[in-house]
């Protein structure tokens, strides 16, 4: 079974940041995943490859790529950044780079702002430009690719349960009561999911004092409804409407999304 994220634009990866500090965080990612920068409504987004008009006009058609990151739109607290490996300043989500060249990508990204937090000897961590942790890994791909989104969780085995009904993902890479990872990349278009076993103050969206670092909305050809049916009834709780969708709900371990 292919999962149900089929839409052009099927999901987009909010990354939190102070207002004074987005653009220098969009062109931070999108030099890092070459990735290329447009602004529809006037928000900072990144994609694979260039949008054409009648995305930025709204009409969500310009066949790109299924993954879009938006920058600095909200999720983010100065009472509470992100300070890895601090559980009182958690991650709660954080990315897996693969690059082709690992000591270059380290010069770039460290030359536009990140910082060295742990050599880990097959990879090293960085945080970018405000804090948020991130992973490069070398590997054997021509271009910088986004690998994997990995959730810190209690039970990584009964989050991605959640995942895998909502999504309709049938395909563990790797399954262990600390580590799970769903397979995405049946069209190398999304990054995989991955779970993992780490003890912090989860979110209380949208307080402050217990920010969401990043987020994730995702769209899907069978519309909102049926979405919102599949993660309520695996335990999603409905979160207050904001001032950008009512459509906004907490997974069960508390990391939110929209549809």
């Amino acid at each position: 079974m292919v999962h149900l994220l089929r839409d052009s634009d099927a999901m987009t990866i909010y990354i939190g940041c102070p207002e004074d500090r987005s653009r220098a965080m969009a062109e931070f990612y999108r030099d890092l995943l070459e990735l290329q920068l447009y602004e529809p409504y006037g928000n900072l987004c990144l994609q694979r490859r260039p949008p054409d008009a009648d995305y930025i006009a709204g009409k969500s058609t310009d066949g790109g790529s299924k993954l879009r990151l938006g920058i600095g739109l909200d999720g983010w607290s100065d009472d509470r950044p992100p300070r890895w490996p601090d559980p009182e300043y958690p991650q709660q989500l954080h990315f897996d780079i693969v690059v082709p060249d690992a000591e270059a990508a380290g010069e770039l990204v460290l030359s536009r702002g990140a910082t060295l937090l742990r050599d880990q000897g097959d990879f090293r961590t960085y945080a970018d430009p405000v804090g948020h942790p991130f992973c490069l890994y070398p590997g054997t791909v021509d271009r910088p690719e986004l690998q994997r989104v990995v959730f810190d969780c209690y039970s990584p085995r009964s989050l991605a349960g959640f995942y895998e009904g909502f999504l309709g993902v049938q395909k563990r890479l790797e399954d262990s009561p600390a580590w799970v990872e769903l397979d995405l990349d049946d069209d190398d278009d999304l990054p995989n999911l991955a779970f993992q076993h780490a003890q912090f103050r989860a979110t209380r969206f949208p307080d402050p004092a217990y920010p969401a670092q990043l987020h994730i909305d995702y769209r899907f050809p069978d519309g909102a409804q049926a979405a919102i049916h599949r993660a309520e009834r695996l335990g999603a709780i409905h979160m207050p409407p904001n001032e950008v969708t009512s459509q906004c709900y907490a997974d069960p371990a508390g990391h939110p999304f929209c549809l």
